[in-house]
């Protein structure tokens, strides 16, 4: 059809999966159309639900023929929750698209030969892995809601069971919803900012079997000592339960304030063979077996028996801790005083003395650590946040010149950027995909960087 305009049908062929598990499909004009739920090589009809100057998004009608990788999602949630967005197509087809968005960026953005990217390490089971979850609130006084956010909304779909979620997550979520409304505790409402509830956050250790369970609210209230009473005696693996304050009208989860109500306010996990405790709020990979697979795709770029290597952002110190194995000394660095706090304590846990972390901002303390070293270290580790390493940084690895840098990131485009910004310094010398977020659209990298 060659219709156009908001409500208009098109008949689309979907040629590629775009970002967020929207098929790619190219209008007559030359637009391209986004259509979520939609795979490569399907043809669908389709209407235009927005309208811009160089593409459209649209919803998808009716499929006139279906890709052979479309499969029957197992979530009956999963057309309306945000969580997912591969659950309508086969996995391996799914690592194949995350595969080439790596390839992609490395062509498109750093200029650079898309042969050195080796095949993506997918996981074992794509479901029920994720050790953490937040579920919000919603509802009303004695009919409360218990779940996840409709995609693109904060309105909250009640759901007792996440298929990324692990089992022991899933345990305490089936009872939450139902104890907050026999004991009257009234939910958040966001939009006259009233109530209690916001959100139950839940996080897990599979290998030990226990759970934390940290209570989000906006004030306190007297249920929420028995609200945290039931929980344990439902769920037994719930080791401890702390109650969480945020009074202020924000999308933020959390507050400032966390203090424990019940049991102990750490539990442990263990990655390659080390192991880290946990807190209600401390930051920990999400996906412990991945992250096993990450790290040591990222260590095999680090040879035995390396003099010093600097850990730039170290968050609880897991590859600080991780390489010291293969190193005589590891310098790490966090921003989080907090997240230093837990990696001395990581450190000290796994006995391992050749170790130390600074707690301050990269781009303040490598400047310090550059006058007073005489010699540039071995090589550095990085895994940034998304937006990906800052001019600054970028600038000072230049002019330190370690032996190698090993980047660890969890966003393509900005790995890439970076890594054209260092070419002139660094050379590419390998790339490996890692799927930490099955069903999600996210993909990890784990690279290599030598120095020219």
């Amino acid at each position: 059809m060659s219709e156009s305009g908001l409500g208009a049908h098109q008949t689309l062929e979907i040629l590629r999966m775009g970002q967020a598990g929207d098929g790619v499909a190219r209008l007559a004009d030359g637009r391209l159309a986004f259509v979520p739920g939609a795979l490569p090589g399907e043809l669908v009809d389709a209407a235009v639900t927005e309208e811009r100057k160089n593409f459209v998004r649209a919803r998808l009608i009716r499929r006139q023929r279906s890709a052979a990788e479309r499969i029957e999602p197992i979530c009956p949630l999963f057309s309306e929750c945000g969580g997912c967005s591969f659950q309508h197509w086969d996995y391996q087809a799914e690592l194949l698209y995350k595969e080439s968005r790596v390839k992609e960026a490395l062509r498109r953005i750093a200029h650079h030969d898309p042969e050195i990217v080796g095949r993506i390490r997918g996981s074992q089971d794509p479901y029920g892995y994720r050790n953490k979850g937040q579920f919000p609130f919603g509802g009303s006084t004695g009919h409360a809601v218990l779940g996840l956010y409709r995609r693109g909304t904060h309105q909250v779909i009640p759901a007792d069971h996440c298929d990324i979620q692990d089992p022991l997550i899933n345990k305490v979520l089936a009872v939450g919803q139902s104890m907050a409304n026999r004991l009257n505790v009234p939910p958040y409402d966001e939009a006259h900012d009233t109530g209690v509830l916001r959100h139950l956050l839940i996080r897990s250790s599979r290998r030990e079997q226990q759970i934390l369970v940290l209570l989000v609210v906006r004030q306190e209230h007297p249920a929420l000592e028995p609200l945290a009473d039931e929980i344990m005696r439902l769920v037994p693996e719930v080791q401890g339960i702390g109650v969480n304050i945020n009074p202020d009208r924000t999308n933020r989860i959390l507050g400032p304030t966390t203090t424990l109500v019940r049991g102990q306010d750490t539990i442990t996990d263990v990655i390659l063979g080390r192991s880290f405790r946990l807190s209600f709020t401390s930051f920990f990979q999400v996906n412990p077996t991945q992250v096993g697979v990450l790290y040591e795709t990222a260590l095999g770029f680090l040879p035995p028996h390396t003099g010093e290597v600097w850990d730039l952002y170290s968050g609880v110190g897991t590859l600080a801790a991780l390489a010291a194995g293969r190193a005589r000394f590891v310098r790490a660095l966090e921003v989080n005083a907090d997240a230093v706090q837990d990696a001395r304590q990581n450190f000290a846990l796994n006995h391992i003395e050749n170790v130390a972390i600074d707690a301050g901002r990269v781009e303040d303390l490598i400047a310090q650590w550059v006058r007073e070293q005489k010699a540039p270290p071995d090589a550095v580790i990085v895994d940034p946040p998304r937006a990906g390493l800052n001019p600054e940084v970028i600038q000072q690895l230049k002019d330190l010149r370690p032996g190698r840098i090993i980047y660890v990131s969890c966003n393509p485009d900005t790995w890439a950027r970076d890594a054209e910004s260092l070419t002139d310094s660094f050379q590419i010398a390998q790339a490996i995909p890692v799927d930490m977020f099955p069903r999600t659209d996210h993909v990890e990298v784990a690279s290599c960087l030598l120095r020219r």
